[in-house]
């Protein structure tokens, strides 16, 4: 039996560490499910790990009129950036990325680096190695 929700989702494409919150109207037959569905909708953050800030079960009547006020939401049916800049208000609806901000997304360096700088060390150590040897070399032979 399928149910309604209200899930707020973070949306992007309003600039670097920002963010719109949006709810979307969900039919689906539990909460986690329709955050799953959520978080597949245009413009939200798919693959943010706090994509989802808030789902609730609602009525029939509610799910109507939430559908009905994305219709109307000229920042869902923007196609570009210039449509985006020539919407009113737009500003005042763009929030911080807390997530962003908090250094939640760091980049985990990559293993072919790391693999790299190693090789590059130990064929320093060895480059240095064999110059002492050398030079041991023509010293005891002098």
């Amino acid at each position: 039996m399928n149910k309604y929700f209200a899930v707020e989702t973070k949306c992007g494409h309003v600039g670097k560490s920002k963010c719109i919150y949006i709810w979307f109207a969900v039919k689906a037959e539990n909460g986690k499910v329709a955050a799953a569905k959520a978080r597949e909708f245009k413009r939200v953050k798919h693959h943010h790990k706090y994509a989802i800030r808030e789902v609730r079960e609602i009525s029939f009547g509610e799910y109507i009129q939430l559908q009905l006020a994305n219709a109307n939401d000229p920042y869902l049916h923007c196609k570009n950036v210039q449509q985006q800049r020539r919407l009113n208000n737009l500003e005042e609806r763009i929030e911080e990325d807390e997530y962003i901000l908090s250094g939640g997304n760091k980049q985990v360096p990559n293993r072919d680096t790391a693999y790299l700088l190693k090789k590059n060390a130990i064929q320093t150590k060895e480059a240095i190695r064999r110059i002492q040897e050398d030079y041991y070399d023509d010293y005891i032979a002098v």
